[in-house]
């Protein structure tokens, strides 16, 4: 299977592919802003500290240049669904469905949230599609100056899912 724990090695794939699922998602007025605040520099050694974190969970998609990541963040009494991202081509292919049952199944995860901007509606209906449910939590979220809304959404990693 392509999909494979992260390694050192991967870091410069893992931002690119997060900047095109970016540039991709949002406005290029807040991708502007969002380059400027997290040079490619920076961005690296956030994605460095990720991978190399005992509470996170970092698998790529490798088919066969890198085309998603998927990250898995362990937090005080629950996981986390911290970051999925795909190629603008990969998307709608079924990889990120399997990138997640993948990682859930080798983390052993019944259970996991995730956060999604309010405003983006490709991923509430991607998350919905899995089986996400989304119970009415928000909060908000500064960056470079602006605020965001997110919703919290749960999912059950039961037998419907697989």
């Amino acid at each position: 299977m392509p999909i494979k724990l992260a390694t050192q090695s991967d870091i410069e794939n893992i931002c690119l592919v997060q900047r095109k699922s970016w540039q991709h998602v949002y406005s290029p007025y807040l991708v502007k802003k969002m380059f400027k605040v997290l040079p490619s520099s920076l961005h690296q050694k956030l994605w460095q500290q990720r991978v190399s974190n005992d509470n996170n969970q970092v698998w790529v998609l490798k088919n066969p240049q890198l085309e998603g990541l998927l990250m898995l963040e362990k937090q005080a009494d629950e996981i986390e669904l911290a970051a999925l991202y795909l190629l603008p081509k990969t998307i709608g292919k079924g990889w990120g469905r399997a990138m997640l049952k993948h990682a859930c199944q080798q983390a052993n995860v019944k259970q996991l949230h995730c956060w999604v901007m309010q405003d983006n509606e490709h991923a509430e209906g991607f998350y919905r599609h899995l089986g996400f449910t989304f119970d009415g939590e928000l909060r908000k979220v500064a960056f470079s100056g602006s605020d965001f809304m997110q919703k919290k959404a749960h999912l059950a990693t039961d037998s419907r899912f697989f």
